[in-house]
C-alpha cells in the first residue's frame, strides 16, 4: 500500500480528531465559560457582556433546532466548525509552501492543547474565531500574491468574514492590524493603501459587526469598557510576563510551542522580501498577522494587566503553516519521526488522563496531594442532583426566581434547572446576568437563594434586601460516589431590589 496523498492525509485527520471529540463532548460536562454561555445564550440578543455574539447564537440555533441542551448537542457546531478549521489550515498551508507543509501544519494544530481540544470542541467565542480569521486570510493571500480576476469580490470575501470574525471576538481586529503591517514593510503592496480594496472590506466588515455597536450604545458601551478594563496599566512585572509565557507554552504544549516560536523567529529575523511573491514575502505575512496578539498580551502581562494563556492563541494560528512548512522540509528525519510519534502519544495521554479524570475524578483516589489546592475539573460538573434537590425542598412559600451570588454559580443553576425558574445574579459582577431579567418584575416575590458558601458569605449581604431570609439546608454536588461541591440554600421573602452595576 502506498503512501496516501495530501488530501486522504488531512482527511484522515479530520476523522480521528472529529471521533475524538465527539466521545469527550459525550463524556464530560460543561466548563465555567460553557454553561455561562449556554445559560445566557437561551436569550437571543444583539450581543453580550463578555463578547460578540455569534457563539451565542450559535448555541441558541442548536437548542432550538435540536430541542436539547445536552453537552455533546450543544459542542457538535464548534466540534464541525473546528474540522472546518482543520481544513483550512491545511489549504493555507499547501497555498503558501506546498500540500505537505499544509498537511503537518494542520496535524500540528490538531495536537496543541488550546486548538486540538479547547477550540476544538468547547462553546467558546474561540471556535469560530480561528475558522473565520483563516477565512479571512484566503481571499488575502490571492490578492497579495496570485492576482485574481475578480479582486473586488475578494475583498468582499475577505471583509465578510472579517465582519464574521469580529462578531466571534474582539481579537479579530488584530486581522486588521496585521495586514496594515504587511502592507507597510512590503513596498510594492504599498499601493494597495491608494486602492478601493481595503477599505470596501473594512466597510463590509462593520456593517456585520454593527449589532455589537448596537448592543453596547444602548447599555453604555459596557462590554467594550469591560474587556479594555482587563489591560488597564498598573505597574510593571516583570514576573507575570514569564510566567505568562510559561502559561502559554503548557497551552500550546511546550513539545508545539518551541518548534512554532523558533520558526517565527526565523522567518520574523529574515525580515521582509522585496520580491512580490516569494516563499519569504508569504513567511513574512504570516510573521506579520501572528506578531500582534503574542507580543501585546504578553506585554500587557507585564505592566500588571489581567493575562489569560489563550488571548495570544489568534497569532499563534497564523505560525503553524511556518511550522508545517519547516518539519516538511524535514520529514525524512529520524528525529522529526520520534517528535511526530511523541506528540501523538502525549497529546492522546493527556487528553484520556484528563478528559476520564473529569469525567469520574479517579486521580484524587490515586494522588490526593494533586489536589490538595483544588480541583479545577470540578468546574465541568454540571449540578445535575440540583433540580430533585430543589423539589424535594420543604415547602417554604411559593418560588418566583433562584438568586445566586456569583456569575459561575448562576450559570450552573440556571443550566442544571434547564431555565425553569429565572435566576439573578445579585453580585458587582454579575456579567451578562445583569441584562436577562429586568428586577422589577420581581419586587415583593420570595426567592430561593442557593450557591457555594463562600459565594453566599451565608446570605447575609442580602438580609438588605429582602423582608426576610431563612436557612433551608444544604446540597452536594457529587463525581464518582464523591462530594464535590457543596451548595447552601435558603429562602428569601419579599424581594426589595438589588443595586446591579452597569446601570441596572
Amino acid at each position: 500500500m502506498g503512501r496516501p496523498s495530501p488530501v486522504q492525509a488531512v482527511i484522515c485527520l479530520i476523522a480521528a480528531g472529529t471521533l475524538l471529540r465527539l466521545v469527550l463532548a459525550g463524556a464530560i460536562g460543561l466548563g465555567v465559560d460553557e454553561t455561562y454561555a449556554a445559560s445566557v445564550a437561551r436569550s437571543l440578543s444583539l450581543s453580550y457582556f463578555d463578547h460578540p455574539p455569534l457563539h451565542f447564537w450559535l448555541i441558541w440555533l442548536t437548542a432550538h433546532v435540536t430541542g436539547s441542551e445536552a453537552p455533546l448537542v450543544l459542542r457538535l457546531p464548534f466540534i464541525v466548525l473546528f474540522a472546518g478549521t482543520t481544513w483550512l489550515m491545511f489549504r493555507l498551508g499547501e497555498r503558501l509552501f506546498g500540500a505537505w507543509a499544509g498537511v503537518w501544519a494542520a496535524a500540528a494544530l490538531n495536537l496543541s492543547a488550546v486548538f486540538g481540544l479547547s477550540t476544538g470542541s468547547w462553546l467558546l467565542p474561540d471556535g469560530p474565531l480561528m475558522f473565520c480569521l483563516l477565512a479571512a486570510v484566503h481571499p488575502l493571500i490571492s490578492l497579495l500574491f496570485e492576482e485574481p480576476h475578480k479582486p473586488v469580490l475578494s475583498w468582499l470575501q475577505a471583509g465578510v468574514w472579517l465582519g464574521l470574525g469580529l462578531l466571534s471576538k474582539y481579537h479579530a481586529i488584530f486581522l486588521v492590524c496585521g495586514l496594515g503591517l504587511f502592507l507597510l514593510t512590503s513596498p510594492r503592496c504599498r499601493r494597495l493603501f491608494f486602492a478601493p480594496g481595503p477599505y470596501l472590506a473594512v466597510l463590509v466588515a462593520a456593517i456585520i459587526f454593527a449589532p455589537v455597536v448596537i448592543w453596547n450604545a444602548e447599555y453604555g458601551w459596557v462590554s467594550f469598557l469591560f474587556q479594555g478594563s482587563r489591560g488597564m496599566f498598573s505597574g510593571f512585572f516583570p514576573g507575570r510576563a514569564l510566567a505568562n509565557i510559561a502559561g502559554q507554552a503548557l497551552w500550546v504544549l511546550p513539545w508545539i510551542w518551541l518548534p512554532l516560536v523558533w520558526a517565527f523567529a526565523d522567518a520574523f529575523f529574515r525580515g521582509p522580501s522585496a520580491q512580490t511573491g516569494s516563499v519569504q514575502q508569504r513567511r513574512w505575512l504570516l510573521c506579520c498577522l501572528a506578531v500582534g496578539p503574542i507580543v501585546l498580551f504578553t506585554l500587557a502581562a507585564a505592566w500588571g494587566a489581567q493575562g489569560l494563556f489563550h488571548w495570544q492563541a489568534p497569532g499563534y494560528l497564523f505560525l503553524f503553516p511556518l511550522l508545517g512548512e519547516t518539519i516538511a522540509a524535514r520529514a525524512h528525519r529520524r528525529l522529526v519521526r520520534r517528535w511526530t510519534a511523541g506528540a501523538v502519544a502525549c497529546f492522546l495521554a493527556i487528553t484520556l488522563l484528563l478528559g476520564s479524570h473529569t469525567a469520574t475524578g479517579w486521580l484524587k483516589n490515586i494522588a490526593p496531594a494533586l489536589f490538595a489546592a483544588g480541583d479545577p475539573t470540578v468546574e465541568a460538573l454540571d449540578w445535575r442532583e440540583l433540580p430533585a434537590t430543589v423539589v424535594a425542598l420543604p415547602p417554604a412559600g411559593p418560588v418566583s426566581f433562584i438568586v445566586a451570588g456569583h456569575w459561575i454559580d448562576a450559570a450552573k443553576i440556571d443550566y442544571a434547572l434547564g431555565g425553569r425558574l429565572p435566576v439573578l445574579c445579585l453580585s458587582d459582577a454579575p456579567h451578562h446576568f445583569a441584562f436577562l431579567h429586568g428586577q422589577g418584575a420581581y419586587i415583593g416575590g420570595d426567592a430561593l437563594i442557593v450557591g457555594r458558601q463562600e459565594n453566599l458569605r451565608a446570605a447575609a449581604v442580602y438580609h438588605p434586601y429582602f423582608a426576610a431570609i431563612e436557612p433551608l439546608g444544604a446540597a452536594n454536588i457529587r463525581r464518582g460516589g464523591r462530594t464535590e461541591v457543596d451548595l447552601v440554600m435558603f429562602y428569601a421573602r419579599g424581594y426589595k431590589g438589588y443595586p446591579l452595576p452597569y446601570g441596572r
